[in-house]
């Protein structure tokens, strides 16, 4: 099919296409879709960001440093969008003037457009920590709420402020500190409730604000907690909402607390149950998550596989993955699996296998390779080999290909390799569909927590 470019004045727009028609020649006109309005995007973008730049300059009458959010929603120093409801949109900017010292609090500046067209600043206030954490913004009912997560000169404290924007006054509304902070509706309502995780000293906290109630409500955890590992927010069985926090306890040991609601207030599991929060208790790396996708978020915990205890090797551990059940109040084994937080996968173990197959791990290469377990021989290494699994980087994708491996999952720096050594007949062996269904590409654990 002949590929037909439409030729426009401008000599910026003349750049565009020149480069857009060398891309063109190299991949072949049908395997690209080519649009002129969206290359204009990026730069009216940027363009815009200009404008609020020197609108903020001019008002201030210095230099500034912008100062951009490290988490969240929003990473640029720039929030364009309707703050009061009056459907046209205002730019928040966050700053610090230039030449201050590094423990200057950052500013935010409020800037709207005037008939013509022009930004003009209305209204700034100092900021309540040195650098912008995240920001979020939640809507409900005709209200706006800007959340801002502040770092502070303390590492392990930040501080939250809550702003509404009314009558060109940007006016807090709600201040706080945490550790972690996210919108979450996890009372099902309807609206995302503010919930922040807070440690103090080795108290744990949780807290839910709903500022249009200006309602917050507050648990402590059980554990006793060292650092805060990170939280998921899911589901229980039953679709019962519920935040999992895991917190690195007295022992160095990973556990998980569950917060969810009870007639619009949070409650700890732990504490309603009397559930015994070290049941939950496991090497950290192992992140409470959704490995499968289904909605449900499962808790790891560890168990070595078979003949680890029979052959006083270091142990190989099978990971069971378990949920927990509202109506019978308690953690419940949901599959087995063999999990790498490090190489970032989870291979679930098919019923079949239960019970009847073990693994071998090479410490060098981290590849995994699974045997059929027979107590009648001697070494874990002698016993008849199944499949392998290894994760390769993307330039070892050939050699290990060579070598008998398939890909099964691929990724953007490496990819999951199986290698097969049975033949088809061997009832424990798995085809093709069984071993790439049931190989789950999670988040690598780099174990980074916070004290």
């Amino acid at each position: 099919m002949p590929c037909s470019i439409l030729i426009l004045g401008g000599y910026r727009l003349k750049r565009v296409l020149l480069m857009a028609m060398v891309f063109l020649m190299l991949t072949g006109c049908e395997a690209l879709t080519f649009s002129v309005d969206k290359l204009l995007k990026a730069p009216n973008i940027a363009d815009e960001q200009a404008a609020i730049h020197q609108a903020l300059i001019e008002s201030t009458g210095r230099s500034i440093t912008l100062a951009y959010p490290r988490n969240g929603d929003y990473l640029s120093a720039f929030v364009i969008r309707d703050i009061d409801g009056d459907e046209t949109d205002e730019a928040l900017v966050f700053y610090t003037p230039s030449g201050f010292v590094s423990e200057q609090n950052v500013r935010i500046a409020v800037l709207d457009k005037d008939s013509d067209g022009k930004w003009h600043a209305m209204y700034e206030l100092a900021g309540n920590g040195t650098s912008i954490d995240t920001v979020r913004v939640s809507e409900y009912e005709g209200a706006t709420d800007i959340i801002i997560g502040y770092g502070t000169a303390l590492y392990d404290e930040n501080r939250v402020s809550i702003y509404r924007y009314k009558n060109g006054v940007l006016a807090s509304i709600f201040d706080g500190t945490y550790t972690m902070l996210d919108l979450i509706d996890i009372d099902s309502c309807g609206d995302d409730e503010i919930v922040t995780i807070k440690k103090l000293g080795t108290d744990v906290t949780v807290s839910a604000i709903k500022t249009k109630d200006a309602f917050i409500s507050e648990v402590k955890l059980s554990a006793s907690a060292s650092a805060i590992s990170g939280f998921k927010f899911g589901k229980l069985m039953k679709d019962a909402p519920a935040l999992f926090v895991d917190v690195v306890d007295e022992t160095a040991s990973l556990v998980t607390e569950v917060v969810t609601t009870s007639d619009g207030r949070l409650c700890v599991l732990s504490q309603e149950n009397q559930l015994p929060v070290y049941l939950t208790r496991r090497s950290q790396g192992y992140k409470s998550m959704d490995f499968d996708g289904d909605g449900i978020v499962e808790v790891p915990v560890l168990t070595s596989f078979m003949g680890y205890a029979d052959f006083m090797y270091e142990p190989e551990f099978m990971t069971i993955w378990t949920a927990y059940d509202p109506q019978t109040g308690a953690f419940r084994h949901k599959s087995s699996s063999y999990y790498s937080p490090e190489s970032g996968y989870v291979f679930k173990l098919p019923n079949r296998w239960v019970n009847f197959v073990t693994v071998i791990k090479d410490k060098q290469t981290k590849e995994i390779t699974f045997v059929k377990y027979d107590a009648a021989i001697e070494s874990i290494s002698d016993m008849q080999k199944l499949i392998s699994i290894a994760v390769v980087d993307r330039q070892n994708v050939g050699s290990y290909m060579n070598n008998g491996y398939n890909v099964v999952k691929s990724g953007s720096d490496s990819a999951i390799m199986v290698k097969t050594h049975a033949d088809i007949d061997e009832p424990l062996m798995l085809t093709s569909d069984e071993i790439s269904s049931n190989i789950y590409k999670v988040e690598k654990s780099s174990d980074i927590i916070i004290p």
